[in-house]
């Protein structure tokens, strides 16, 4: 028996320690990280200079609420704004699905609104608001409560078609950059830039959920540059504070200007400790020439798997699916056994890797040469 809610499938690993990309068990085994404990690590474990930010944060400020003026939090949301053109303000919180409730609610009072049309093969939170805009059926029906249906509109990622969907009844349309848990699938450009006129011409936010996309994961600081398209709100978490639990809602002038005190709150986000840590992980990202770095890597896994049969790699940068003849979790755990960790996905043939984005190539090229070992055993 165990004293924690029995509520997370776990892998039969128990973990004691970790540096870089290696993860060490009680057992002594050594394990190749390329999973990022759910693309949370983008500098992998224990680099120093975080450690130093966190113990110096909280040697200096540990912590104090939002009723007091902290120069931490402007100085890193001026690290996630990272000179953005069209992006503004900054809202922090304390996860990915917090950040998704508060764009969800910032739709619905600016607009007047309450439909959040949101991709079929979404995922976008647990908590009631967030996990009531999620297309995937399997978490949606974990709703303890059925919302009004006008509440969620799911649509198809880049099928023209929906485009009709986005009607004057509808508060914001919230698109992840690259479908994670959903598969690993990139929005068509074009099919993005008509989703972004249409909500222009309606009057709906769009939003774009960079919970996993973000902070330059993609091989762009902000995953929807490069895609043609401005939305009016983004929500970050995972890799933003580097392990540390924090999230942010990033915002135009327009929305900056509309926001009065008190239409969100949170008593931990924006913590002294947190801001040190999203600060000093934007600046190593940037300084180290690491959203480039993450480029590479995919082209490395992409190109060490071209020609193995039935295999299509999809994604960008450090957000890496592997589809595959074989079925997921058993590939999963065939790597396991050659201490590889990789994630999986909805899709039941599709691997994700997650892997920090200062990965050793030779590590990239060892999880490569394993996937090709045992589709090919």
């Amino acid at each position: 028996m165990t004293s924690l809610f029995p509520v997370y499938p776990r892998l039969p690993i128990t973990l004691v320690r970790a540096t870089g990309s290696d993860l060490f068990t009680d057992t002594g085994r050594r394990i190749l990280d390329l999973y990022g404990g759910h693309a949370v690590c983008p500098l992998g474990h224990g680099h120093p200079e975080l450690t130093a930010a966190l113990a110096g944060a909280h040697a200096r400020l540990d912590f104090f609420s939002n009723s007091l003026l902290m120069p931490e939090q402007e100085a890193a949301a001026d690290a996630v704004l990272g000179g953005s053109a069209h992006l503004k303000h900054v809202h922090f919180v304390n996860s990915g699905t917090e950040a998704n409730e508060a764009a969800i609610h910032t739709a619905r009072r600016f607009t007047g609104r309450e439909t959040i049309v949101s991709l079929d093969v979404g995922f976008v939170g647990r908590t009631f608001g967030s996990l009531s805009s999620t297309g995937l059926a399997g978490y949606r029906k974990k709703l303890g409560a059925q919302p009004p249906a006008h509440w969620h509109r799911p649509i198809r990622l880049n099928d023209p078609a929906a485009i009709e969907a986005i009607d004057e009844t509808v508060a914001g349309v919230l698109i992840e950059s690259v479908v994670s848990l959903g598969g690993v699938y990139v929005p068509d450009p074009a099919w993005l830039a008509a989703v972004a006129a249409r909500c222009a011409a309606v009057g709906a936010l769009l939003i774009f959920d960079e919970v996993q996309g973000g902070i330059g994961r993609l091989g762009t600081w902000f995953g929807h540059e490069g895609m043609g398209v401005q939305p009016d709100l983004v929500t970050l978490a995972k890799s933003l504070g580097s392990g540390f639990p924090v999230g942010a809602m990033v915002a135009t002038a327009r929305l900056g200007a509309w926001a009065t005190d008190s239409e969100l709150g949170t008593t931990f986000g924006g913590g002294p400790m947190a801001m040190a840590m999203v600060h000093t992980t934007a600046s190593i990202i940037r300084r180290d020439g690491l959203m480039d770095r993450a480029v590479a890597v995919f082209a490395r896994v992409r190109d060490g798997l071209a020609g193995l049969p039935g295999v299509e790699v999809r994604g960008r940068g450090c957000l890496i699916g592997v589809q595959t003849p074989m079925a997921a979790r058993d590939l999963q755990a065939a790597l396991l056994d050659r201490d590889i960790l990789v994630g999986t996905s909805s899709q039941p043939q599709t691997l994700r890797l997650l892997p920090a984005y200062n990965l050793p190539f030779e590590h990239v090229d060892a999880c490569v040469g394993a996937i090709a070992e045992v589709l090919r055993a």
